[in-house]
């Protein structure tokens, strides 16, 4: 009995350490806001499967059936022969996701050491002081975990909070010494992070430019920016602004005060947590609301919902827009247009009509909505003063944004495009069609996109419909929305094969089945763990 419960206990122990980390892993992925990881946990198949899988109902059942088993005083070694077995099959899904390389932890802060170890501790003390039978306490202690996780997070969130109020306070009180500051904010469903990169690139040729690196665009994310890279040799300021609810941007522009914004697009991403795309659509505009009266806006011409903003603003106002076919012969309306749109396997060659010239640039980017992100930049560029000269020499020397349509060449000879840094419909779509341009076998690694609320089955249909005429391979790195994705696959009658499969299979395929005519392309987060997995 006693052995049998201590061989018990110790898996009982791997597990739950496992478990903590995935649990903690989770929250930190959702920036520990509880909106987002009841949406993982109501919306995705992953989250329903914490809590109703095949395992989940057996322990539900385990600790009902144990109940009734010492109550009736029958049955109880087989019943704690039943109970061992679970955490037995537990530690080989454990050992399982170890040998895929798919264990999930936490990146190791200070705030998350805190958590692992108080989770744990209380664990501990719990288990030492069972308050019913052993056995079915390690049952239900194990289902109790994700709750004593949410505890201390919680736990920490009024201290960080208040220490975020503090930082951003400080941040505020910086920037009103930067009077001279020329602020540029960029925000929109997609676009943003590529828009920012290709602004401050441009700028840095004749400015001493600041920006917010990665995804830091959260108001404490600029906080930290401000506080710790803002000094008087600054001249110009480039934020990115990301939200999930109404205020956020306005809480961003309250610490900056940007005198130029930028809505680079606004479509279904994050739906789940806006309500519906009027919320999303005023939350973009709180950026374009907070600019004085003498700055400027920028819209997007290509996206309908942002060339609905700019028709309905007041501020001085810019529209910039990508133009094909008879949209060519009406490049004057616009602000600033690009046209003559040359996408090649390794650049993108195109004309710009801005204030009357016509000028031409090249840029080692990839991909045709690439130009959607630069158009902005060159128009900033030339209302701050560049020559054209320089904004076009500028241009022909980016330099990609890591994970965002990035080229590498696997061993195998295959082109592989790492896009790996967001999933959108908009991204997925910009990706195929740029792999169009390849003569071999097109495969696309995709993680199904997340946070699309009630449009998330018809979103994946509407995208899948489009892979299939171009895709000849499809690997999903998880069960989300497969119904819809396949379906619109065979509606369309095409020839993509699809598959859910893990890293290691993926992988594989890609290293074996693959040649230098073919090209792989990588789309979302799950699919950089495949990435990683390749051989180059």
């Amino acid at each position: 009995m006693k052995i049998l419960y201590y061989i018990t206990s110790v898996l009982f122990f791997i597990w739950i350490i496992r478990n903590v980390l995935f649990w903690i892993f989770l929250w930190q992925l959702k920036e520990y806001r509880l909106d987002r990881v009841l949406i993982h946990l109501r919306e995705t198949g992953q989250g329903k499967k914490l809590l109703f899988s095949p395992l989940s109902i057996i322990k539900f059942l385990a600790i009902i059936a144990y109940i009734f088993v010492v109550f009736k005083n029958e049955f109880i070694f087989a019943s704690q022969i039943f109970i061992l077995l679970i955490f037995v099959v537990q530690i080989f899904f454990v050992l399982k996701d170890i040998y895929h390389h798919q264990i999930k932890r936490p990146v190791f802060t200070i705030r998350v050491l805190l958590t692992v170890f108080l989770t744990l501790g209380f664990i501990f003390l719990l288990y030492s002081i069972p308050l019913f039978e052993k056995f079915v306490w390690l049952v239900f202690l194990d289902k109790l975990t994700p709750f004593i996780v949410a505890f201390f997070v919680f736990l920490f969130y009024f201290p960080t909070e208040l220490f975020r109020d503090w930082k951003i306070d400080k941040a505020a009180q910086k920037m009103e010494s930067f009077k001279k500051l020329t602020v540029i904010g960029v925000t929109g469903s997609y676009g943003k992070s590529s828009t920012k990169e290709y602004v401050s690139q441009i700028l840095s040729s004749k400015f001493k430019v600041l920006k917010t690196r990665g995804t830091n665009n959260t108001p404490i994310g600029i906080a930290n920016t401000v506080l710790n890279g803002l000094n008087k040799t600054i001249e110009v300021f480039v934020v990115e602004m990301g939200a999930y609810k109404r205020g956020e941007i306005k809480e961003m522009c309250e610490i900056v005060h940007p005198k130029i914004g930028i809505i680079t697009a606004v479509n279904d991403q994050h739906l789940s947590l806006f309500g519906n795309i009027k919320n999303t659509i005023k939350a973009k505009y709180e950026l374009i609301d907070s600019l004085p009266k003498n700055g400027l806006g920028l819209f997007n011409g290509n996206n309908e919902n942002v060339s609905k903003l700019y028709e309905e603003s007041k501020k001085k106002k810019v529209l910039y827009k990508c133009l094909s076919g008879k949209e060519i012969s009406k490049k004057e309306y616009f602000d600033i247009s690009a046209y003559n749109i040359l996408t090649k396997k390794n650049s993108i060659e195109f004309d710009v009509y801005l204030k009357g010239k016509t000028l031409h640039f090249k840029t080692p980017l990839i991909g045709l909505h690439n130009t959607e992100n630069i158009l902005p930049a060159i128009y900033v560029a030339s209302y701050l003063g560049m020559a054209d000269e320089n904004i076009i020499d500028a241009v022909s020397n980016f330099l990609p944004l890591p994970k965002t349509m990035a080229m590498h060449k696997a061993a195998s000879g295959a082109t592989v495009i790492d896009d790996t840094f967001n999933a959108n419909p908009q991204a997925v779509l910009a990706t195929i069609n740029y792999a169009k341009i390849y003569k071999g076998k097109k495969i696309l690694i995709m993680q199904p996109m997340i946070e699309l609320g009630a449009e998330g089955n018809d979103e994946h249909y509407r995208v899948a419909k489009e892979i299939s005429k171009i895709c000849d391979y499809l690997f999903l790195t998880n069960k989300n929305f497969y119904k819809h994705i396949l379906k619109g696959i065979n509606d369309n009658k095409g020839k993509c094969e699809i598959k859910i499969a893990n890293s290691s299979e993926i992988a594989e395929f890609i290293n074996k089945e693959t040649s230098k005519e073919d090209v792989v392309v990588f789309e979302g987060k799950e699919a950089g763990i495949v990435l990683n997995r390749l051989s180059f």
